[in-house]
């Protein structure tokens, strides 16, 4: 069993030294001391401060202070696994980027979505497109109905807006005004976000438009969810000429 285990953690990069200091903190529920760990694997202890440093930085391990000293305490599998298929997800997703980047086609590229699956394969576009972008000013311009996307997409929040916070992606946002909105403008200043806001009485509107490097994403909440990717730098860039005069004509 647990040669099986050291196999895994080797298919996953760590060297054998990060590995015995990886399972010897898992075996310690309470946590360890640097001077612990190098007295239980025999490992001197710079060489372990160095380890767990390596360790800290891919997730293995985290610490806490206890005075000025460092005690370390393994993740659980379950939380490595969790963060792992989210990664898998995110490069999942992350392939027709590669391809749409790896040859000189530039045709305009227009893809389609059905259902909650594909808007959340959308988003994920979104961030990922975002991610690698080489734009120093990383900014989605959008414009929503608010509500519906939290209607159907309940975890909208922890699968798009917290990944877009950690990247610190901005998004200037054009959005219904109403309850919802409200509450999210006031938590903008920390969730990189900065809102105006449209009589949603006034002006109909339950789609959403996002606008971010050289793509435009169109979402319809409807009966049926569906959505469309459109690729060519043209009309972006004039769809967002299009929201900055909408966007400077609002209070």
């Amino acid at each position: 069993m647990l040669e099986d285990i050291k196999k895994i953690l080797a298919h996953l990069g760590l060297k054998e030294s990060e590995i015995k200091v990886y399972i010897t903190c898992l075996e310690n529920k309470q946590g360890l001391f640097v001077s612990e760990v190098a007295k239980i694997t025999v490992i001197n202890r710079s060489s372990v401060n160095l380890i767990l440093d390596r360790l800290n930085t891919k997730g293995f391990v985290t610490y806490h202070l206890e005075g000025a000293r460092k005690l370390f305490s393994a993740e659980q599998p379950e939380t490595l696994l969790f963060r792992l298929e989210d990664s898998l997800k995110d490069f999942r997703a992350l392939i027709p980027l590669l391809r749409a980047t790896s040859g000189a086609d530039k045709r305009t590229k227009v893809r389609f979505f059905e259902g909650k699956e594909g808007i959340d394969k959308i988003f994920t576009d979104i961030l990922l497109t975002m991610k690698i972008s080489k734009d120093s000013k990383k900014e989605i311009c959008a414009i929503s109905s608010g509500k519906d996307i939290f209607d159907f997409l309940p975890e909208h929040q922890k699968d798009f807006i917290n990944k877009r916070i950690k990247e610190r992606i901005l998004i200037r946002w054009i959005a219904p005004d109403n309850k919802i909105s409200r509450e999210l403008d006031k938590k903008s200043a920390t969730e990189y976000r900065k809102m105006k806001f449209f009589n949603p009485t006034k002006y109909q509107f339950n789609i959403e438009i996002d606008i971010y490097t050289n793509k435009i994403a169109l979402i319809s909440f409807g009966k049926e969810l569906s959505g469309v990717v459109i690729e060519n730098k043209g009309l972006s860039d004039s769809f967002r000429g299009l929201f900055n005069l909408l966007w400077d004509s609002l209070r």
